[in-house]
């Protein structure tokens, strides 16, 4: 084979070589044995297709470079989401925050990342938002080390080269982990590379059906069971893939083998929700969102964003070519006996991707399909590197002009995607320039009065708001009411015991959905009351609005236009400050633009139900400055120039 030749050999040994081979061709049994390290390669490739396990031995002259390749992908992700990783806060690792550090149960995910992020704060490295960031970056570090072993064992599996097959395997592996999805999530606390590395990581200590030993059928399902309370897209995506992964090949494990897996699965399953289920019943528990609460994209005028697949995703980040490479890859694997046991799930962890297609949620929220895409993305780029190792093995072994060249230059073009996506993450997942979303948390808490309540209906926004809470203690005074969440767990009793005043707008929100003038009148009465604009609100509400930096004051009574002058100039005072943090090019903050859209847009349209054109044009300039092209601007612009003595028309909007 070509890929065991060391150079030229004399030529008294070129000529016996081929007197054996032509021997051997013409006779029924072969007159010589065949060389050792070739029969090794061959028993260990048949090995590792019936048990799932041994790897073909290295040949001699590479075996420096597996090593120094194994330990790159693992040094070059980490060392870069370290250096990348957020010191501040960040809208999305909000709610992971707030369960990590908080001990919030929220739902029944994230108990891994809960228990390293705690173990990360005795780490006297900075603050609590780098230390909670950590564990992703590790946990992303971990993920390019174990898509090496998977794309390093497949590449062997095909036939192995000692040079070419590390280096394709690494360049899978950075491909993956320094790609602008997964450096985005292994720089921010709470990130889905924990449930990633864990789902990847399965897939590579599969045991041999062959196992006899229960206790490690027993680690197995424990392990599956940790990718599971991690992440439930995580844990499902995984046992599919294994399922299809055992029939695909025929390598279904015995009974006794899967009633140890299900063991190890029930009791690790158990040992982890236990401490979920009991916190609820302590004296200082604090708020429950109920063990069915999960992330939500943020609703209603908040600012929409399209959450992108793993095969989107890989062709903004990638290119075209690469995902075609990846699918030469997938079928060449997918046709040969010796490599389809790895190539089968990982075609299932592409095609779960893509069956669950990406929907427009909010860029303030955390995707929970996230980490399936991020396995999807790790499978794409050990299928881009199987087709490139069946390409280069084909070109090096053709008898047509210039197949060494290009087969030189294909090795060398996947080194050049590498290049290319590591330099694309560098301006996008730089979290440490990325402060709009402190900045945005002084102003939105800073200049509230003492004991006031916030009524807010983005759960981004009460997310952001525990946090900083969390975090830095900061206004404990203030009370935060979530009008989304007021049905999940006890939040509605906890608030009720904090503020019998709440009573009316609670049974409002039961009821109807939305409080009424009453209720929020009331409130107002006794305590300082600050709101988010719900489009579902009649105008006999907005009268009583006032806008204030970040937010919109509910004043008792209705008012006049005079009384809102002076706090419209100090919201815009506070709305430039934000948007110079936000948009600045060493670390554009998305996020926070994205909710300095929604407060303008939140202004805008409750001065316009009061006709207040002055203002209105004012806060339409103000919007211009973050999307000029948005649908509001331009209608607000055309009724500024039409409507000289009739009122701006906001019934599409706000209801009569």
């Amino acid at each position: 084979m070509l890929w065991h030749r060391k150079g030229v050999k004399p030529a008294s040994f070129v000529a016996q070589a081929t007197s054996r081979s032509n021997r051997a061709r013409h006779s029924p049994e072969p007159s010589a044995p065949e060389p050792q390290h070739e029969r090794a390669g061959s028993e260990a490739e048949l090995a590792q297709f019936s048990e799932l396990r041994v790897e073909p031995l290295t040949t001699p002259g590479g075996e420096w470079l597996t090593p120094v390749c194994a330990w790159l992908s693992l040094a070059l992700p980490l060392g870069l989401a370290l250096l990348r990783a957020s010191a501040g806060a960040q809208w999305r690792g909000d709610m992971a925050l707030v369960r990590s550090v908080g001990m919030v149960p929220i739902g029944l995910e994230g108990a891994l990342s809960s228990v390293l992020a705690q173990l990360m704060s005795l780490v006297p490295i900075g603050g609590r938002h780098l230390r909670v960031a950590l564990v992703s970056a590790v946990a992303l570090g971990i993920a390019g080390r174990v898509i090496y072993a998977l794309a390093r064992r497949l590449l062997a599996s095909h036939g192995f080269t000692p040079r070419l097959t590390p280096a394709l395997a690494l360049a899978a592996s950075l491909m993956t982990t320094l790609a602008v999805t997964w450096q985005l999530e292994g720089t921010i606390g709470g990130g889905a590379t924990v449930a990633a590395a864990l789902g990847l990581g399965t897939l590579l200590v599969r045991p041999s059906r062959r196992t006899t030993d229960l206790r490690i059928w027993f680690g197995f399902g424990g392990l599956v069971a940790l990718a599971s309370v991690e992440s439930h897209v995580a844990g499902a995506a995984v046992a599919v893939a294994l399922v299809v992964q055992a029939l695909f090949v025929g390598a279904i494990p015995p009974r006794r083998a899967l009633l140890g897996l299900g063991a190890g699965f029930s009791l690790v399953a158990v040992v982890w929700v236990i401490p979920m289920l009991v916190r609820p019943l302590s004296d200082r528990a604090g708020v429950q969102l109920g063990f069915d609460f999960t992330g939500r994209a943020v609703a209603g005028l908040d600012s929409e964003a399209v959450k992108q697949g793993a095969l989107a995703a890989w062709l903004s980040d990638v290119g075209i070519v690469s995902l075609a490479i990846a699918a030469f890859g997938a079928a060449v694997g997918i046709l040969r006996q010796n490599t389809r046991w790895l190539v089968a799930p990982m075609l299932t962890l592409v095609a779960a991707d893509a069956l669950l297609p990406a929907v427009d949620g909010s860029i303030l929220a955390p995707d929970p399909l996230m980490p399936l895409r991020l396995m999807a993305i790790g499978a794409v780029a050990v299928l881009t590197a199987l087709g490139v190792h069946a390409a280069v093995l084909f070109l090096s072994s053709a008898r047509i002009p210039l197949a060494r060249p290009a087969a030189t230059l294909l090795g060398l073009f996947t080194f050049a995607l590498v290049l290319m996506t590591s330099e694309r993450s560098t301006h996008i997942a730089d979290r440490r320039s990325q402060l709009g979303a402190e900045v945005w948390t002084d102003h939105a808490l800073g200049r509230l009065p003492y004991g006031s309540v916030l009524l807010v209906r983005s759960p981004a926004v009460a997310w952001r708001l525990w946090s900083a809470r969390v975090v830095r203690g900061e206004r404990p005074d203030i009370l935060v009411v979530p009008t989304g969440m007021l049905d999940k767990g006890s939040v509605a009793r906890e608030l009720l015991t904090r503020e019998p005043s709440l009573s009316p707008l609670l049974r409002d929100v039961a009821v109807s959905g939305v409080p009424g003038e009453f209720a929020l009148s009331s409130l107002a009465d006794v305590r300082p009351l600050y709101v988010e604009l719900d489009p579902r609100w009649d105008t006999r509400l907005v009268d009583h609005l006032i806008p204030e930096p970040m937010w919109l004051a509910f004043a008792p009574t209705a008012l006049g236009r005079s009384d809102r002058g002076a706090s419209l100039k100090k919201g815009r005072e506070a709305f430039s400050e934000v948007l110079q943090v936000a948009q600045n090019p060493k670390g554009r903050d998305d996020a926070t633009l994205a909710m300095l859209e929604v407060r303008a847009k939140e202004q805008v349209l409750a001065l316009a139900a009061l006709n207040d054109k002055q203002a209105v044009a004012s806060l339409v300039g103000d919007l211009k400055l973050i999307d000029p092209a948005d649908p509001l601007v331009a209608r607000m612009e055309k009724q500024l120039e039409t409507h000289h003595r009739r009122r701006l028309d906001v019934s599409h909007i706000l209801p009569e």
